[in-house]
């Protein structure tokens, strides 16, 4: 079956590497798979010369002096690629929360994306070598945050605190899968870094409860774009054969696939 890649990044997410908007839209216009642009929102929407601010202990400070100029940075950037929108792309972002559960996104914008995202991506517990209890609780109060803005996927959801050192406990893994069959948002299965045994303990509970799965490449460079090689292994590896893949694995809504028809 044909894959729909739900996380790539371009030029404007300072951690991208080579790929660019119009590289995106020339390989739609070629007639690849379908795939969604989701840049990263803080680092669009913090000023230009601080775009890792958001990774900062001065995040909340930074947010609160740029409101505004943030605000239309991320307009602006939405209809930059809503207006290279091509066949099988669609326009969406990676959602970034504060601490105390605010979007770095303008209000009311979200309803205009194809599709959105959600990541846990910058943890004070983690920068201050906090107990893992403290950790566990601002992981829970980030993903809260992210469902109340209505996300479709969680993406990388342990990435930062295995990177950290921080384990996936089963109450946390249990947690999380809740929360998004509650919530209807879909698990990723991320190719950029994965964690094998983590992911396939993730997908695993994660059928057992419904709960859909959303493919993404997370591609920060063009040897990236397309390679799907990760996700088939954790979806045979979880007992799911290519025929089954369809009933499983999450996509953009009707009008989203409308709107990206090109």
């Amino acid at each position: 079956m044909q894959f729909f890649d739900c996380h790539t990044h371009t030029e404007f997410s300072s951690c991208a590497e080579d790929v660019t908007l119009g590289g995106y839209v020339e390989r739609a216009e070629a007639g690849c798979h379908p795939f969604a642009i989701t840049d990263h929102s803080a680092q669009i929407f913090y000023p230009p010369d601080n775009r890792w601010g958001f990774w900062t202990d001065d995040a909340e400070a930074i947010f609160e002096a740029c409101r505004e100029e943030g605000a239309e940075r991320i307009r602006h950037y939405i209809a930059t690629v809503r207006a290279a929108q091509s066949c099988g792309m669609y326009v969406g972002t990676e959602l970034d929360v504060l601490p105390d559960g605010r979007m770095v996104f303008p209000e009311g914008l979200l309803e205009s994306l194809d599709v959105v995202l959600g990541a846990v991506h910058s943890m004070p517990t983690l920068r201050h070598e906090r107990p893992a209890d403290e950790v566990y609780a601002e992981f829970r109060a980030q993903v809260e945050a992210l469902a109340g803005h209505g996300i479709d996927v969680l993406v990388h959801p342990y990435r930062l605190t295995l990177a950290a050192g921080v384990p996936l406990t089963d109450e946390l893994l249990h947690w999380t899968v809740a929360c998004a069959a509650d919530a209807g948002f879909a698990l990723e299965i991320n190719g950029h870094k994965g964690f094998p045994e983590e992911d396939l303990r993730m997908v695993t509970l994660a059928l057992e409860r419904g709960v859909q799965l959303a493919i993404g490449t997370d591609t920060h460079r063009w040897s990236e774009f397309g390679d799907f090689s990760y996700h088939e292994e954790i979806l045979l590896r979880a007992g799911l054969g290519p025929e089954t893949w369809h009933g499983h694995l999450w996509r953009p809504t009707p009008a989203a696939a409308e709107a990206a028809a090109g």
